[in-house]
């Protein structure tokens, strides 16, 4: 077991990967899914349009106003409250700037819900969050003082591993927590047997534990039943019912960003779908959740095409639109164009599309369709709509270094794992409260899984 410690000759090393982005979400530790029954009381459709001046926008139960508010951007409450006269709306632009503001800080959170309290002791927001004395119960919880992660550290898996471990530390030692940390590693890949290795953790004084990642070594440590410190393990197994005590589930799953695209897709008011995914067992389970939540709202498939590395795009597209180069007609049997391509593919795709006129009908994609590194060839994606997370969106507009399509993303994993790790409390507590982090707006469902809100985009000028 390696222990790290203050450790401040490693902060140089993990500065150096702070830009890293990526978009491979087809990995085999990807292949999980988050209860879709859980995801609807933490993501329903929301209708934004009316902010801040239609009095419909406002109207609803306090629930159905707060989750519009959570979609809007910090800086437009910032200028709608500058400008707002009404004490009401006021209050509530308040509590979800301070939302925004504080969600990865809990001391200083709980402390500016206190003082909004206080100011505004009649409003119904009060219903969002518990009694003071809750509140700062909350605020005096201690944070794990070991914390212990089980990664891949060498084999096949050690890059993912390793960028997990590296966005982990990067937050650590932004954190104002690491004079009272011990923070440990041990390698999932010299003891396979995770039970044992989760014990070993234990008997080394960890009061916190982040891991396994592979949904095999999730599954074999979920066997075990009881877990006597907290355990935030990054990857989904395929139970539908409750965890056990002490036992949450994070990672990266492209299931529930086919919820999104589903939801997404229906606010903006379309109904019939053609649907474009890889020919394997990761477009399979990916399409089966996006068409059941897609007819779960109303929506209809008129038809799907499945492409692999041999297919044809041309006449695929070709026949997928019935279209030929000889005829300027195409189907009319769809109003939106599902998505679910990895760059190089969605960049051939898009164009052929446009190519059989179908250029006037949105696509709307995955965090799939984005390698997270600005190329030229990027430009083939224009007018894409996808979602993504913050870190990947973020770092492609400030800094041109590249990175693996899959780095960046585990490194934002890491990173978000370190904040997760200090707010299991937080989390259960304030569930009204998303912890915005580098991988989506974080809540906790039911089933003590971690739902991740995405960011959504268009591709412009090959950027988006």
């Amino acid at each position: 077991m390696v222990m790290i410690k203050k450790i401040r000759s490693v902060l140089l090393f993990v500065l150096t990967l702070v830009a890293l982005t990526g978009c491979e979400t087809s990995g085999n530790f990807f292949h999980s899914s988050s209860s879709s029954s859980a995801m609807t009381e933490q993501s329903a459709p929301v209708n934004l349009q009316g902010f801040p001046n239609d009095p419909a926008f406002w109207q609803g139960g306090t629930n159905t106003v707060w989750n519009k508010l959570q979609h809007i951007p910090l800086p437009e409450l910032q200028s709608t409250l500058a400008k707002t006269t009404q004490p009401d709306i006021a209050a509530w632009l308040k509590l979800a700037i301070i939302s925004k503001q504080y969600s990865t800080d809990t001391g200083q959170l709980v402390t500016q819900l206190i003082s909004w309290r206080a100011a505004n002791p009649a409003h119904a927001a009060n219903g969002l969050f518990p009694d003071n004395a809750t509140l700062t119960r909350l605020q005096n919880a201690k944070a794990p003082q070991h914390i212990a992660l089980l990664l891949p550290l060498q084999g096949p898996l050690a890059d993912s591993g390793q960028a997990v471990r590296n966005g982990f530390l990067s937050a650590y030692y932004a954190s104002a927590n690491q004079h009272q940390q011990t923070v440990s590693f041990l390698d999932t890949t010299q003891n396979k047997n995770i039970p044992a290795l989760y014990q070993e953790a234990l008997s080394k004084g960890a009061d916190g534990i982040i891991g396994p990642l592979t949904k095999e070594n999730v599954q074999q440590l979920l066997g075990q039943g009881k877990f006597p410190a907290p355990t935030l393990a990054l990857n989904y197994t395929d139970g539908w019912g409750s965890l056990p005590a002490n036992f949450y589930e994070f990672g990266l799953s492209p299931t529930d960003e086919a919820k999104q695209l589903a939801e997404k897709s229906w606010q903006t008011g379309h109904k019939r779908a053609l649907l474009i995914a890889p020919e394997d067992a990761w477009g399979q389970r990916v399409v089966k959740s996006l068409t059941a939540n897609w007819q779960t709202l109303g929506g209809t498939v008129s038809d799907t095409f499945y492409f692999g590395n041999g297919t044809d795009l041309n006449n695929g597209i070709a026949n997928l639109l019935h279209a030929s180069k000889n005829s300027t007609t195409r189907r009319q049997d769809f109003d939106i164009i599902f998505l679910l391509a990895p760059p190089q593919s969605a960049r051939q795709i898009v164009p052929l599309l446009k190519y059989y006129y179908a250029g006037n009908v949105p696509i709307y994609a995955t965090s799939m369709v984005y390698s997270g590194t600005p190329t030229a060839a990027d430009s083939d994606l224009n007018g894409v709509t996808f979602a993504d997370m913050p870190w990947t969106l973020q770092n492609t507009n400030a800094s041109p270094i590249k990175s693996d399509s899959k780095s960046g993303r585990l490194y934002a994993l890491g990173r978000d794992a370190y904040l997760l790790g200090n707010q299991f409390y937080r989390l259960s507590t304030l569930p009204n409260f998303p912890v915005y982090g580098a991988t989506g707006a974080l809540t906790l469902t039911s089933e003590q899984k971690i739902y991740r809100r995405l960011a959504w985009v268009q591709m412009h000028n090959g950027r988006p």
